[in-house]
């Protein structure tokens, strides 16, 4: 079998390259402005063949306006590599990644986690990054479970009996679903949504016949105001402290974490699937 990249190992190299180009663009065209807008910049003092040039306090100028620039830069970067990076998490939660899933399990080579379904039994652990490289090449070349398991040497396999399941709970713009055994609750992740989508079709089917399905669709204002209550409180932050460093801290905390936080939950209300048995009965 070929060796399949994930969405993530195949855009990282690009949002890299993206991010590196932003920096270099802007960084010359900031100084190159700067210099323009500056009448005593070493620029103006080139075209003015009159004036006389002193190279030491011109060299200066042009540093100081060359360091302004490079902050500037790393600035926009990083918002352009956060921008990118979120970008390309959303396109590639709707695919199932080919080389990262088979009928019956399931390959996170991002967050380190394998699930399977081995018999009547819910398999997953979670392995180290060091053995990521080597446990993806065995699970694209068709290793069985045995053989991964003993590959990633994880500190702890859990071993879920689908009969023992007492609850199943997701939510449909997570990767992660959650499953409750012995009164206690267990993450199960995958590398995207729509992978985690792909297993919930089989592992519904093998869940014990007395779990109910619930289904909780919110209303656009309910799935947003958390964290408009989250902006609203940050800028009235920002507006109460004076000191400049703590504002653009707050700024870039809205900017980058509560702002599309915001935008998807208005535009994509959470819906939360659910299988329990049903507490009347119980």
């Amino acid at each position: 079998m070929i060796k399949y990249r994930s969405p993530s190992q195949q855009s990282q190299h690009v949002i890299w390259a993206l991010t590196f180009a932003i920096f270099i663009f802007t960084t010359f065209w900031s100084v190159l402005i700067v210099e323009y807008f500056d009448p005593g910049s070493y620029l103006w003092q080139q075209l003015d063949q009159a004036a006389f040039v002193d190279t030491n306090l011109a060299a200066e100028g042009v540093v100081e306006h060359f360091f302004n620039a490079v902050l500037f830069s790393v600035f926009v970067s990083v918002i352009a590599y956060l921008l990118l990076k979120y970008l390309s998490i959303k396109v590639s939660q709707g695919s199932l990644p080919e080389g990262f899933y088979t009928q019956n399990s399931w390959l996170d080579i991002d967050d380190k986690y394998l699930v399977l379904i081995q018999a009547d039994e819910l398999v997953f652990f979670e392995f180290e990054r060091r053995m990521a490289k080597r446990l993806q090449i065995k699970y694209q070349h068709d290793a069985s479970v045995d053989e991964l398991i003993a590959l990633a040497e994880p500190q702890k396999v859990r071993r879920i009996p689908f009969d023992e399941i007492s609850e199943l709970v997701s939510d449909h713009n997570s990767d992660i679903f959650y499953v409750k055994h012995k009164d206690k609750r267990h993450r199960v992740v995958f590398i995207n949504q729509t992978v985690k989508a792909h297993a919930l079709e089989l592992v519904q089917l093998l869940l014990p016949e007395e779990l109910e399905y619930h289904r909780n669709e919110r209303t656009r204002f309910k799935a947003t105001f958390p964290f408009l209550a989250v902006f609203i409180g940050l800028g009235l932050l920002a507006m109460a402290v004076d000191i400049i460093v703590i504002r653009y801290i707050v700024s870039l905390l809205v900017l980058l974490l509560v702002i599309p936080k915001l935008c998807t939950n208005y535009l994509d209300p959470k819906i939360t699937e659910t299988w329990r048995v049903n507490e009347i009965r119980a």
